[in-house]
């Protein structure tokens, strides 16, 4: 056991200092030393070297770096030509990669996959692969694996997935590539490119996410075991180290970008925005239980581009419910097996077709069909959505980066929990400064049209009041904007690990609090020193109501020639609408800003949270933040104290 073991290790170093040696490569030494180092991975038949691939139409393919092809089958009258059938894998190499560099390698690669490859023959329980393999592999990368990852997507959509790159390598940084994820599944392995035909029986119900992982030192390990995955079935019987083994200690956190489906005609193509995560939910399950009330099985319908698929969990198999869709060609009808449920290959249908099956099985069979209750109540709270800031950032957006940090339904709870006391009182502040702009807009407006005041006897007439009305607004807008900051981020903050009650008491407190702060981390330390400047002000005028009986002054008005006009009553020196607007706007800031603050603390190790350019942002969702490699990423975020309106931040 012991020796295994130190086997074992062994050979997860011995690939990770293979991969230091690569690093240090330079653009004339990169190609022999990449080359000499992948050679001593891989057993006879197969081969590593650098030239071009050529098919039996003489098409040619461009000059590759590395090419692992294997030696004994076909050959080509040219010195550098290798037979297409015999390649396995295409590596463009690079010592630094930008995106006119990527662009061109994506069409390279693209371009080498074109060429026509004889049918492989059909051999009774092997699976063969004869598709090669694409890389782009390069020592340095002068643009963050974020874009890389984003273009890899736009090039995808227009091209047809049987010519994509497999994988984008930046050593000792990371790599860009596909994961798998099946609906109600966590990320699982790498997309190897499918084999010739593999789609043409059935379609599978599956999502292709494009990825970054923050590999680091590990990137090396990370594509030779992607490379043994696609040699394993290009070659079988060819001797090659344990994936297993080589891949001991890779770092799994994944960044996940755009997602694509695999259609009935085996093409994969964009998932629809509508069906992502953040704004799609699926059909309800239907319980199917025997007369006496026993549940035998649920199902659900999950839309899936030009068909559907079904979800069963139970005991009854999808077979026994197969049977009983009327115009299905069943020779597609295949599944997928887990510990606790099937899901079945995507079929030609649609949600009707589902509905119509139900209706045949309560007709034609023993079992009852069972609609059960909702266990969720989606309540609209606003007439908005995430195309507006508020709502992308403060909602959803948080809400994407607390998915990094927690994946378990407790955690998220918690998590919610503690937030949702956040933004309720959050929600309440923001439509208290709604109405108190609104109302003193359409007061003034009807003062001085003359519509509610006039001259008499040289006195002023007002025939209404505000006053009344804007007392209890500002009254729910400073209670409400205290206690988003004071109770709810308070208690959100602790959670993490942060403390940020002294900013809240008196100033000797403070101070002492802030001193501490200052050796561990002076950052946040400037920022709450910063924000004690307004929120001080607001704490003391919330006491002020609570605790002393401050009300609001009353609007006051004032004659100009033979115009009447109204004048605000002030709250600590500013007019009423600039107080409650400023202090509103502080308050949005200060709760996104420490949110992400508290998230970023506590993201795995390789990632960090990036902010996105303010003209970058997408108009339907503008978020302002997003996750990226610690490492070769978009530069990292830093909480810093800003004077910038929240909607222009």
């Amino acid at each position: 056991m012991a020796t295994a073991l130190v086997n074992i290790v062994t050979l997860s170093q011995e690939v990770y200092d293979d991969g230091q040696k690569i690093a240090s490569a330079t653009e004339e030494t990169l190609p022999g030393i990449l080359n000499k180092i992948l050679g001593t991975y891989l057993g006879w038949p197969l081969k590593i070297r650098s030239g071009y691939l050529i098919d039996k139409e003489k098409s040619r393919s461009d000059i590759f770096a590395s090419v692992i092809y294997a030696a004994q089958a076909g050959t080509t009258a040219e010195t550098h030509g290798i037979h297409a059938d015999n390649a396995a894998v295409v590596i463009d190499v690079y010592e630094n990669l930008d995106s006119d560099k990527f662009r061109d390698s994506y069409a390279r690669i693209a371009k080498a996959k074109r060429l026509k490859k004889t049918t492989a023959p059909t051999l009774n329980g092997v699976a063969i692969q004869t598709t090669t393999l694409g890389i782009i592999f390069a020592l340095r990368s002068t643009v963050p694996l974020d874009y890389i990852a984003e273009e890899l997507g736009r090039l995808n959509t227009s091209t047809p997935s049987q010519e994509w790159p497999d994988m984008v390598v930046v050593a000792t940084v990371g790599i860009v590539n596909y994961a798998v994820q099946f609906p109600g599944e966590s990320l699982s392995g790498h997309l190897l490119p499918p084999a010739p035909r593999a789609r043409d029986a059935y379609t599978p119900p599956m999502y292709i996410l494009i990825i970054v992982r923050p590999t680091g030192g590990y990137t090396f390990n990370s594509m030779l075991g992607f490379l043994i995955g696609q040699l394993f079935f290009f070659s079988p019987g060819v001797q090659l180290p344990d994936m297993k083994h080589v891949v001991e200690g890779v770092p799994n956190q994944a960044i996940t970008f755009s997602g694509f489906q695999y259609n009935l005609n085996g093409d994969l193509v964009p998932v629809p925005r509508q069906f992502y995560n953040d704004r799609y939910l699926p059909p309800l399950p239907v319980n199917i239980e025997d007369h006496s009330g026993n549940l035998l099985c649920t199902l659900q319908f999950l839309p899936w581009q030009d068909g559907g698929t079904i979800l069963l969990k139970g005991k009854l198999p999808l077979e026994g419910i197969m049977p009983f869709f009327t115009g299905v060609d069943m020779r597609r009808a295949g599944k997928i097996k887990r510990d606790d449920y099937e899901i079945a290959y995507v079929l030609p249908i649609k949600e009707e077709d589902f509905k119509a099956m139900l209706v045949k099985i309560r007709e034609r069979s023993k079992m009852v069909v069972q609609f059960p209750q909702p266990k969720w109540t989606i309540q609209k709270v606003s007439n908005e959505g995430t195309s507006t800031p508020f709502i992308a950032r403060l909602f959803l957006g948080i809400l994407k980066l607390r998915d990094v940090i927690m994946s378990g339904p407790d955690e998220r709870n918690k998590f919610d929990t503690l937030y949702d006391i956040v933004l309720s009182s959050l929600r309440t502040a923001r439509k208290s400064t709604q109405r108190i702009t609104e109302l003193w807009q359409e007061h003034s407006r009807m003062v001085t049209s003359g519509e509610i005041a006039r001259l008499q006897n040289q006195m002023i007439h007002i025939e209404e009041s505000i006053d009344e009305e804007l007392r209890r607004e500002v009254e729910i807008f400073v209670i409400a904007a205290g206690r988003t900051i004071k109770e709810g981020m308070q208690k959100f903050t602790a959670a993490a690990q942060v403390d940020i009650g002294f900013l809240f008491q008196k100033q000797a407190a403070f101070e002492a609090g802030l001193a501490n702060l200052e050796i561990t981390d002076p950052t946040l330390a400037d920022y709450l020193q910063q924000t004690r400047r307004w929120s001080e002000r607001l704490q003391n005028c919330r006491n002020s109501i609570e605790h002393k009986g401050w009300i609001l002054g009353r609007v006051t008005y004032s004659r100009e020639a033979n115009t009447i006009k109204a004048i605000q009553p002030t709250i600590s020196g500013q007019s009423v609408t600039d107080f409650v607007s400023f202090a509103f706007d502080r308050v949005a800031c200060f709760v996104e800003e420490l949110s992400a603050f508290c998230v970023q603390r506590q993201v795995p190790e390789g990632v960090t949270i990036a902010e996105i350019p303010l003209a970058e942002r997408p108009e339907e969702a503008p978020e302002r933040f997003q996750v990226t490699l610690a490492r070769g990423g978009l530069p990292p975020w830093q909480i810093d104290y800003h004077e910038t309106l929240f909607e222009e931040t």
